[in-house]
């Protein structure tokens, strides 16, 4: 699938890790006439060449938009709706790449109005535990999935219009419920996270928290890599997501409480069969 046309004035409402890297992976793939940012990182954006110019207030940037990619924490989604709405073009298409959807969608349903038709909301599935612009990248979204929650007043144009751009950038656009899409990421992404900061942080709190650093082999750096994600970022994602975020905590501590029991009792034989479980799941997994 290829995009029908190129985008005359693309407008990104947020210009970090994700936003950045679509601007760029857009002009790398001449999906773009005019890139134009705006947010607390624009400026350095532009001076990167992710974009061709910044703008601070979101009402003027949008103006006379072909596409606006709304790119900024999701709390910050709904008051950016309510800003942008009564100056959007009649035509314009709007998308998002929050990794929560469900509350996202409802606000957009709320502020956009007969707009709401032009929103497909979206969610590339990559990212890295860097972020702001410095760590843009237009290859970030190559070989990725991109999860794609249209709503039943989805315009069929808008919606076909943002899967051929991802396709175009190189991601492999997928269909979900913003329900499902909810409750698998916080299975399969919001979780990892909760549990590399709360490990990391357990472990800064200890008495040798300092002489830990020195003795810390691979298998620590793996297991907390994205512990060094956004803070701001991502106390946003796992409060937006809490219902689903704390249902999946709980199957987790209950799985913690499992291993535990078997290690204080000193049951080789059951923990072993359920490390086992948990290994012969991990080898299915690619990558």
């Amino acid at each position: 699938m290829n995009p029908s046309k190129v985008w005359g004035r693309v407008v990104f409402l947020g210009t970090g890790l994700i936003g950045g890297s679509m601007a760029a992976a857009m002009r790398q793939a001449g999906l773009a006439g005019h890139l134009v940012g705006c947010g607390p990182q624009a400026s350095r954006a532009k001076e990167l060449g992710l974009i061709d110019e910044a703008i601070d207030d979101p009402a003027v940037a949008v103006g006379a938009a072909d596409l606006v990619v709304l790119a900024a924490p999701p709390s910050a989604l709904p008051e950016l709706f309510r800003q942008i709405e009564p100056v959007l073009e009649p035509e314009v298409v709007l998308t998002d790449v929050a990794s929560t959807k469900s509350t996202v969608i409802s606000a957009a349903r709320q502020a956009l109005g007969e707009r709401f038709s032009r929103f497909v909301p979206a969610h590339p599935i990559a990212g890295s535990e860097r972020h702001g612009p410095d760590a843009a990248d237009p290859e970030l979204f190559t070989g990725a999935r991109c999860v794609i929650c249209p709503q039943p007043e989805t315009d069929f144009w808008a919606l076909q219009q943002i899967e051929a751009i991802w396709t175009a950038m190189g991601a492999r656009p997928y269909r979900l419920s913003a329900l499902e899409h909810d409750e698998v990421f916080a299975a399969v992404s919001h979780l990892p996270h909760l549990v590399a900061f709360a490990l990391t942080a357990s472990l800064g709190k200890r008495p040798d928290a300092e002489s830990l650093l020195g003795w810390a082999g691979g298998g620590l750096r793996d297991t907390t890599r994205i512990a060094a994600s956004s803070a701001e970022l991502w106390a946003d994602i796992l409060i937006d997501n809490s219902a689903a975020v704390v249902a999946a905590t709980d199957q987790f501590v209950e799985a913690c409480n499992a291993l535990r029991a078997r290690v204080q009792a000193g049951d080789r034989t059951s923990l072993a069969e359920q490390i086992e479980v948990a290994s012969s799941w991990r080898r299915r997994l690619r990558g």
